[in-house]
């Protein structure tokens, strides 16, 4: 017999169905005295049916019972249990459902408690039952066993349980805590890069707007200041949101190798201590994130590597697969991602004449942009 035959209504809706009735097959043990006793009477047998028609109810109502119902229910199994066992060994089964269905109970102690008052009930049940020997030993020994191992199995099952239900909830929590964080912080950040700036914006078109008529060539000038700090407020709107976009090298790393293991491709990953700043994280973030979505997409390969070392010139990320190679394919997000690493002063390059091939290189500093890749580190 295994798990609770009456687990607790937070169980899944398949244990609240058929299933409950599927563990009703354990009191085929009830017939056995029957079939193979040449003493065992009419007037016992009437017995034994009489407390199948009393567990059933007993059991089904149990099922779904909580708290003190269930506490309820599971006693009175086991005094059926007591009842039935001098007219018929099997009735020691009773006890395992009662022990099963305690199992599921708070606080723990108290389950363990009642697996163990209805492990002392079978006990006594099978020695007093009045039976010749060796019949209750034969009984004895596998029901005692039973009503202990899947009392406390099910109390354990149950604690695991309860236990990921609480770490779930932690988790939801935790999420909708750091969603709460994250919108706060976009929030602080697009007030801090736009307050002063719409402040400032506004105040110089008034003042060319003054100025038009009787000095316009200083509302020009004005005008000219407007559109140059909107400029400068665009772009620093526009490196927010590519900073909100990237989830870092570690989470675009994480979300690789789940994207390729569910495309079936194995992911060969060769990282060396680097240190970036954010602007170029951000940058090879995305570079890995596009790399990676053109192999699921266009390579047809089994086997990509990543490679990301850093020198005393910069940084270089690889990604290469053992796929169809061929020249990249338009629309895949290169000239994007060749614009971003050029505007940090760094090279991109593809190849793809055995598998497709792409390298990235970062310098350490942002001066012009340096030679293509060289002398870089040999990745191969």
């Amino acid at each position: 017999m295994s798990a609770s035959p009456m687990p607790s209504p937070r169980s899944k809706p398949l244990e609240r169905g058929w299933v409950r009735y599927a563990w009703l097959a354990y009191l085929f043990m009830l017939v056995w005295q029957p079939l193979f006793d040449p003493d065992y009477s009419r007037a016992a047998l009437m017995v034994t049916l009489a407390s199948v028609a009393a567990f059933l109810p007993l059991y089904l109502r149990g099922y779904t019972a909580r708290g003190g119902a269930l506490i309820g229910y599971s006693l009175a199994i086991a005094v059926l249990g007591l009842l039935t066992t001098p007219f018929n060994l099997g009735a020691l089964v009773y006890f395992v459902y009662a022990s099963a269905a305690v199992g599921d109970l708070e606080p723990v102690p108290l389950a363990r408690h009642l697996i163990g008052l209805f492990t002392l009930m079978a006990v006594g049940a099978a020695f007093t039952s009045g039976a010749a020997w060796p019949q209750p030993l034969l009984y004895f020994l596998p029901t005692i066993f039973f009503v202990l191992f899947i009392g406390m199995l099910t109390s354990f099952d149950a604690e695991r349980r309860r236990n990921l239900e609480r770490l779930e909830s932690a988790h939801e929590e935790n999420q909708r805590l750091a969603t709460i964080a994250e919108r706060e912080r976009i929030a602080r950040d697009l007030h801090d890069l736009l307050g002063h700036t719409l402040s400032l914006v506004t105040l110089k078109a008034e003042l060319a707007a003054r100025l038009a008529v009787r000095d316009p060539a200083r509302a020009a000038q004005e005008m000219r200041e407007v559109e140059r700090i909107s400029r400068e407020a665009t772009g620093q709107v526009r490196e927010a949101v590519q900073g909100y976009k990237s989830r870092g090298l570690p989470g675009e790393l994480a979300g690789a190798k789940l994207a390729l293991e569910a495309a079936s491709i194995r992911l060969e990953y060769y990282p060396e201590p680097v240190s970036l700043s954010p602007a170029q994280e951000s940058v090879l973030s995305l570079a890995l994130r596009e790399a990676v979505t053109n192999v699921i997409r266009h390579s047809a390969a089994s086997r990509c590597a990543i490679r990301l070392v850093q020198d005393e010139t910069g940084a270089y990320l690889e990604v290469e697969d053992d796929g169809r190679g061929g020249a990249a394919l338009a629309g895949s997000g290169l000239t994007g991602m060749r614009q971003r690493v050029e505007a940090l002063g760094g090279g991109l390059e593809t190849t793809g004449e055995q598998g497709f091939r792409l390298k990235v290189f970062l310098p350490n500093s942002i001066p012009g942009p340096p030679s293509l890749l060289e002398p870089g580190p040999q990745t191969n």
